[in-house]
C-alpha cells in the first residue's frame, strides 16, 4: 500500500477521525482543566474514571471490569481523586464488603468545574463549526455511544 492510499484511507475514516479528534479535544481540554483547578497532580488517567462513574455510585471492583484495567490501577486513581476529594468512599447499602465511589457534591466541586470547563470548550468549538453543525455532530456522536453502548 501506497503512502497515498494509507493518508486516503485515514481521512475517509471516521473512526480515524473520532479517535484523533478525541485525543487532541482530551489534550486541550486537560491542560486548560489541569490549570482551572490548579490540581498539578491531575493526570488523564484520572479523567478516564468520570465517564465511568454514574451519579448514584459504583464499586472499584466493577469500575475495573468496565474499564477492563486491574482493580489495583484503579483503585490507586481513585485514592488520589479521594485524597483530592473529588470522589466520596460510602458505604455499600447491600454488600457490607465493599464500597461505592461516588463524585463528592459538597466538596471542592471540581466535577462541577470540569464539567462546565467542557461546556466553555464547547462553545468555542460551536464558534468555529456553526451552531448547527455543532448540533449535527453531538446528535451524531450519541447515536454512535448509543449503538456502541448496546455491544
Amino acid at each position: 500500500m501506497k503512502r497515498e492510499e494509507f493518508e486516503q484511507l485515514k481521512e475517509s475514516s471516521i473512526g480515524h477521525s473520532l479517535i484523533k479528534a478525541g485525543r487532541l479535544y482530551t489534550d486541550y481540554s486537560f491542560t486548560v482543566l489541569k490549570e482551572s483547578i490548579g490540581w498539578g497532580e491531575l493526570k488523564p488517567s484520572h479523567l478516564q474514571l468520570f465517564a465511568y462513574i454514574p451519579f448514584e455510585g459504583i464499586t472499584v471492583i466493577d469500575l475495573a471490569t468496565k474499564m477492563k484495567i486491574s482493580k489495583q490501577a484503579v483503585s490507586v486513581l481513585v485514592n488520589d481523586l479521594i485524597e483530592a476529594k473529588v470522589f466520596l468512599k460510602k458505604s455499600h447499602p447491600t454488600d457490607k464488603r465493599s464500597f461505592l465511589i461516588t463524585f463528592n457534591e459538597k466538596g471542592d466541586r471540581s466535577i462541577f468545574k470540569g464539567m462546565k470547563l467542557l461546556k466553555e470548550l464547547d462553545d468555542e468549538l460551536e464558534l468555529i463549526v456553526g451552531k448547527k453543525n455543532t448540533k449535527l455532530v453531538q446528535s451524531s456522536l450519541l447515536k454512535i455511544i448509543g449503538a456502541l453502548t448496546k455491544k
